[in-house]
């Protein structure tokens, strides 16, 4: 026996600095939360050990008894060696074991518990400990492998480090043997693989069953979380017989009446004047009576007003649109949880589940506003001046023009009481052939806009001019991508259709030997996955659909004929045109001329129809009749 109780001040006696060994009996609470600071006597002949313990998250597990159950399992595990071994340290985290080696151990999650084990550190301390000369263990000992780590590539890393150092890494549910150093038996090693790979087998799978649960939770309309800002959750009793007897429910979307409305006020504001997140919010907070602000989960949270955040949340939710979306977010990704998942891996039902707030074009139109705004910023409120520090003139063509040399933005600049947009490319970003500066003045460009806007977009002779510029290239193109469209659609119809035969043989046919049931899993899970693979091509076609020039020449009878002054047209109301029609200047230096390019959508008519009615008109201009627009219609 090692140490003497009854003399504390002997070095030899562990109680003393409330050390854990194998021939003592197990640590009382009192004792585990008194920890461990004193060093460890090496002359009493003593293996020293360090603890390593994790739980995977801090909501569906409780650390506070998982934690003391891992290190009791790994006490009795050292009991039953013939060596005296002390437990000096203990490392643990609450984290996931699927996490990238190096943002293992660096987690606060175990801060919210009180657990009774005294911590000196995560995964990350035990391995930075190890390496150092003045080590306090000799070796590392675990409940089970899989505590190490979820991942064999990582585990298998931390355990070749250890042996690096001279540290064995040893588990409570496998075999020990301290006399053969750092170096475990062949038959030991093969053991641990096996266990590794059967649990990172196990996730997977389980991730994989999870997944296809969640899809048919999607197709069947249920929504997952809390109901998206302009919806309420509508409790539908759960369909197992056994949880609805316990309370449980499932929801479906049905729009609230106070909240819904303002969901298609901010998608006006995106699509009509491409107004950014911020100056919608400011907007938004004008009136929260109006636009009450989101409440988020965790109602500590609430800020009790729209951020930009907030207003990105609406403006990114498919759910809008009545179909019921899953997987937009990775809130299960052990390195980012949280993150936005690219549209290609969003899971869509296949048909509308709930009432649609907006439609799909208006949706999509709201998209891609951002690529178009990036580094623009939105203007301020009629009437006012730009708040902006940098902002001495108004420059009424700002963000629209490009530099078709380089392809980038233009800026205003004032010289001499003349406004120019210019462009200065430096260092190594300017082209071959681009001059050092280009100047392109104000007035010429707007009367060069005044004169696009006056013959192809608001003249009588409009429909006949677009459709005569309409390129036939361009007609096959965009028929050739409706025809890959329509294509990969029959084709997940027919994936669809096998699939239910083959349910349908599983409930009708007897197998007895179960050989058949295999073979039909096997089969339906691979036509799962080519299920998986063509709806993420369907998503990446339609996201790349070119604009059908012929839906152009339709839409634009529905504009008003007149004769606009833009350069005597307010300031807010000719971005709120230009705005409204998605221009795009590209102006070529060397042959100083500039390619107008505008975007004519169903959704946008009835804006332009108010900004033609509101804008000053030429001396020798008329309005026209208005004429009714069909709701859906796609840009060109």
């Amino acid at each position: 026996m090692v140490g003497n109780p009854e003399h504390p001040g002997d070095i030899r006696n562990p109680a003393r600095h409330g050390l854990t060994y194998s021939h003592r009996e197990a640590l009382t609470p009192q004792e585990v939360l008194a920890g461990l600071r004193a060093p460890v006597a090496a002359a009493t002949g003593i293996l020293t050990a360090c603890f390593v313990g994790r739980t995977s998250t801090d909501d569906k597990q409780d650390p506070t008894l998982s934690l003391p159950r891992q290190l009791g399992n790994c006490q009795k595990a050292l009991a039953g060696v013939p060596q005296d071994v002390v437990i000096v340290a203990h490392f643990y985290d609450v984290e996931s074991g699927r996490k990238d080696l190096d943002q293992r151990g660096h987690g606060t999650a175990h801060e919210q518990f009180t657990i009774p084990i005294h911590r000196d550190g995560g995964i990350a301390d035990m391995l930075a400990e190890a390496a150092s000369p003045g080590r306090r263990f000799d070796i590392v000992i675990c409940e089970s492998i899989d505590r190490i780590g979820r991942r064999t590539v990582y585990a298998t890393r931390i355990e070749h480090e250890l042996q690096r150092h001279g540290v064995r890494l040893l588990a409570a549910d496998e075999p020990i043997e301290l006399a053969r150093g750092a170096t475990p038996r062949a038959t030991n090693v093969l053991t641990r693989r096996v266990k590794q790979g059967i649990s990172e087998w196990y996730v997977l799978e389980m991730l994989e069953k999870s997944r296809g649960g969640f899809e048919q939770h999607t197709e069947a309309g249920f929504n997952i979380g809390q109901a998206p800002y302009g919806y309420l959750a509508e409790k539908i009793p759960h369909p197992v017989p056994a949880r609805r007897a316990e309370g449980r429910s499932k929801t479906k979307l049905t729009p609230d009446p106070v909240r819904a409305p303002v969901v298609e006020q901010i998608y006006s504001w995106r699509i009509d004047e491409k107004l950014g997140y911020r100056a919608i919010a400011e907007r938004l907070n004008l009136d929260l009576d109006r636009y009450p602000p989101p409440v988020p989960p965790d109602p500590a949270r609430a800020v009790g007003a729209w951020t930009h955040s907030s207003v990105r949340d609406v403006l990114h939710n498919p759910k809008y649109t009545g179909y019921q979306v899953w997987n937009r977010r990775a809130m299960k990704d052990p390195i980012h949880p949280g993150k936005y998942n690219p549209t290609s891996e969003w899971v869509w039902s296949k048909k509308p589940t709930h009432p649609e707030i907006i439609d799909l074009d208006t949706f999509k139109a709201a998209l891609d506003i951002a690529p178009k705004r990036e580094r623009s910023r939105s203007d301020a409120s009629p009437g006012t001046a730009n708040p902006h520090r940098q902002t001495e003139n108004v420059y009424r063509l700002r963000s629209y023009i490009v530099c078709e040399l380089c392809s980038k933005r233009m800026f205003g600049k004032t010289r001499k009481a003349n406004t120019y947009y210019y462009c200065q490319p430096r260092g190594q970003s300017r082209p071959d052939g681009h001059p050092p500066t280009i100047w392109l003045p104000e007035r010429e460009l707007l009367a060069a806009a005044t004169d696009f806007f006056n013959t192809h977009v608001f003249g009588p002779d409009r429909q006949e001019l677009l459709a005569a510029s309409v390129n036939t290239a361009d007609l096959d193109h965009a028929r050739a991508h409706v025809e890959k469209i329509e294509a990969v659609g029959r084709t997940i119809d027919d994936l669809e259709l096998r699939q239910e035969r083959l349910l349908r043989t599983l409930e009708e046919r007897d197998d007895p030997t179960g050989a058949v049931f295999d073979r039909l899993q096997r089969r339906l899970t691979s036509l799962a996955t080519d299920h998986r693979t063509k709806l993420a091509e369907l998503a990446e076609l339609q996201d790349a659909a070119p604009a059908h020039p012929i839906n152009a020449v339709d839409l634009i009878q529905y504009l008003p004929e007149t004769t606009l002054d833009l350069a005597a047209m307010p300031h807010h109301l000719l971005r709120q045109l230009c705005d409204a029609f998605s221009l795009s200047v590209i102006y070529n230096k060397h042959t100083h001329q500039a390619a107008f390019k505008v975007d004519i959508a169903a959704h946008t008519i009835p804006r332009v129809q108010q900004l033609a009615v509101a804008s000053p008109a030429d001396s020798a201009g008329t309005h026209g009749q208005f004429c009714t627009v069909p709701r859906r219609g796609h840009p060109s």
